[in-house]
């Protein structure tokens, strides 16, 4: 399975959790990376931060990267 094919079935769970479960939120930002979506991934930790602000790694492992990742 690839990180696109993980991030759509991460992209349904989302929806079916009405976006508020942080782990699940983790998950698919960290897919939406790993699959080259930086904007997604950054959306998807902006969310997670916004309901939890200090939930763990979300903020290193995804968001900063993906930052960096659009940088030219």
């Amino acid at each position: 399975m690839s990180y696109k094919d993980a991030a759509s079935h991460y992209e349904k769970a989302w929806s079916y959790e009405s976006e508020l479960s942080a782990a699940v939120g983790y998950k698919l930002s960290f897919n939406y990376l790993k699959a080259k979506k930086y904007v997604e991934a950054i959306d998807v930790c902006h969310m997670v931060l916004n309901q939890y602000p200090d939930y763990p790694k979300i903020r290193n492992d995804v968001l900063e990267k993906a930052r960096e990742a659009l940088r030219p």
